[in-house]
């Protein structure tokens, strides 16, 4: 019987320091990464994942900027997926101020014809659509 309460009282003192560890270990992320701008942010990553449904838009789009990977988060949508997971997009027209992202000769050069481009909320992002289906993210810096 002591054996058995023995081997009983070590595991669940293990698991305790398991939660222990997992707790500090959660807890000092979320204090590294206080910016939920930053790709490395608890919300951030929860957002990319689609768990964050509070996610601030604006600061995801910004912290777009130093995913390593952002395309990823657009990929195969739709415009009306990119609407729901963005909030908004605007069309070339409606963002004028981007305009120098877009090729002057009115293509998108190396994705061919029949695509056309999309801009997320109001931020720097290009999404490249080809029938209908996000291919490409580009980042538009300096127009």
């Amino acid at each position: 019987m002591k054996h058995w309460l023995w081997k009983t009282a070590s595991a669940l003192s293990l698991v305790a320091l398991g939660m222990l560890l997992s707790f500090g270990i959660f807890a000092a992320w979320v204090e590294l990464y206080p910016e939920d701008q930053d790709p490395k942010n608890i919300d951030y990553v929860l957002w990319t994942h689609g768990l964050n449904q509070n996610m601030n838009l604006d600061h995801a789009i910004a912290g777009m900027t130093h995913d390593r990977r952002p395309v990823r988060l657009v990929t195969g949508m739709s415009k009306e997926q990119l609407k729901k997971r963005f909030g908004y997009i605007h069309t070339l027209e409606e963002t004028p101020n981007l305009s120098g992202c877009y090729p002057a000769t009115g293509g998108l050069g190396r994705w061919g014809d029949g695509t056309e481009a999309a801009f997320l909320r109001n931020g720097p992002w290009m999404v490249i659509l080809d029938k209908g289906k996000a291919v490409d993210l580009v980042l538009c810096k300096g127009y």
